[in-house]
Parts: C-alpha cells; sequence; structure tokens
C-alpha cells in the first residue's frame, strides 16, 4: 500500500504548474521565432520579385523601346517603372510597388 506523505503536500502541484508554465514559454517564443522568419520570407519574396519585373521591363526596353515612365500590373501588385535617358542613354532605372523601392543607376566611366 502507499503511505501518504505529510511532508510533500502541494510539490506535484507546484511541479506541474512550472512545467506548464516553461512549456507555454517554449512554444510561445518557437511561435513568435516562425512568424519573424514568415514575415522575412514574405519580404524577400516581394523584392525577389521586384528585380524580376525590373530585369524583364529593362530587357523589353532595350529590345523594342517604349515610354519612359509605365505602370506594369504582375499577379494583381502595381510597378511604377522610370527610365532617366541622356541623348539616348539609359542613365537610370527605378521600380516601387509602393512598399519597396528599387533604384540602378548606370556606371559612369570618369577619366
Amino acid at each position: 500500500m502507499l503511505k501518504k506523505s505529510k511532508t510533500y503536500k502541494g510539490y506535484i502541484l507546484l511541479e506541474g504548474i512550472f512545467s506548464l508554465g516553461l512549456l507555454c514559454l517554449i512554444i510561445g517564443s518557437y511561435v513568435s521565432f516562425n512568424q519573424f522568419l514568415l514575415q522575412k520570407n514574405r519580404q524577400a519574396q516581394d523584392q525577389l520579385s521586384l528585380y524580376r519585373v525590373l530585369y524583364e521591363e529593362i530587357k523589353r526596353y532595350e529590345n523594342y523601346g517604349g515610354k519612359l515612365q509605365a505602370e506594369i500590373p504582375v499577379n494583381g501588385i502595381n510597378y511604377q517603372l522610370h527610365f532617366y535617358k541622356n541623348h539616348q542613354e539609359l542613365l537610370e532605372v527605378e521600380i516601387t510597388d509602393g512598399k519597396e523601392f528599387l533604384s540602378i543607376k548606370k556606371a559612369t566611366n570618369k577619366k
């Protein structure tokens, strides 16, 4: 038969509460870290999409010409594109989707 211990009353309850609190802390930090990683992944995908659209539009502009300012809808996102020229030479290209901004400038050779 089991003997009742009078010296350890409440010890199991305290141990259970401590374990549950520690488990909640670990799960909460995991969820928070996972949310942070998902946000970083989403930002990287948005930036990659910005580079992809910029590359496609520069190639289209080099091959066929076109307007210096354009609005390009891709997958439900509107990108604003601006080309800056000087005497038939492309100097700078800017693209934005409202959240992110990307600008590429041509390097100038100074002698």
